[in-house]
């Protein structure tokens, strides 16, 4: 077990020397959306996946790892003037005062603050999933908290695994949604739709055309108030009047 884990240690310590660039390692209070953070200190991912390889290398190819090197953000970048509103979001331990930032990318320490030295005696809480992700997903938290989800308090996290960034039931998303939908997903309507291969997030999380000005500023539509659109029929249906 221990040569394993050296390994795994040794490949993160590889992965993250090519993936990020840390600027000025700076001691907080507190990161992105973290509530109540003790003083500590960040050490980056590399020393979190000592003891966590599997949330490590989980987490290590999701777009919140690669969220400061993604091409059409680095494009978006260069024409920016205050580059600091898209550090917050794309990098760990951003200091506005200073520039500077911890660590590239949406890393550990974005959600669970900088590592404490009562770690691991006491655990690294995060604030609740409708905060620290409306941090960042503005648009997407908007629409969620007026949707029925929202208002039943169905958090982010319900439907979301948080480290991977992929659904809980990802290979099935119907079947996620018909663990609270039961009756929907037994009437006759949905169960025509599900013959025919139509699953839920085809009408309820359907999308509109990207806006990349929209997206770059967190503000992009993303389906989240799970309202079916009428308009989504016509995609299937065109040849009706």
């Amino acid at each position: 077990m221990a040569i394993l884990l050296t390994a795994l240690i040794g490949m993160a310590t590889i992965l993250l020397t090519a993936l990020f660039q840390p600027g000025a390692v700076v001691v907080a209070d507190s990161s992105l959306g973290v509530a109540g953070s003790a003083n500590g200190t960040f050490q980056g991912p590399q020393h979190c996946a000592e003891c966590h390889p599997s949330e490590f290398y989980s987490w290590a190819g999701t777009t919140h790892a690669q969220a400061s090197f993604d091409p059409i953000f680095q494009s978006y970048l260069q024409g920016v003037e205050n580059q600091g509103e898209c550090y917050a979001c794309h990098t760990t331990g951003y200091d506005a005062q200073t520039g500077q930032f911890v660590t590239a990318g949406v890393t550990c320490e974005s959600c669970h603050g900088p590592y404490r030295a009562d770690h691991p005696g006491q655990s690294m809480e995060i604030a609740t999933a409708d905060e620290l992700c409306g941090t960042c997903h503005k648009s997407t938290v908007a629409e969620w908290r007026t949707s029925n989800h929202g208002q039943a308090g169905i958090a982010c996290v319900a439907c979301h695994e948080v480290h991977t960034q992929k659904m809980h039931m990802q290979t099935n998303s119907d079947a996620l949604c018909a663990g609270c939908h039961v009756r929907e997903a037994q009437d006759s309507f949905h169960q025509t739709h599900q013959s025919a291969a139509v699953g839920c997030i085809s009408c309820h999380v359907a999308r509109p055309a990207f806006d990349a000005s929209a997206a770059v500023s967190g503000m992009a539509k993303t389906g989240h108030s799970f309202e079916a659109d009428p308009g989504v029929c016509v995609n299937c249906h065109a040849e009706l009047p």
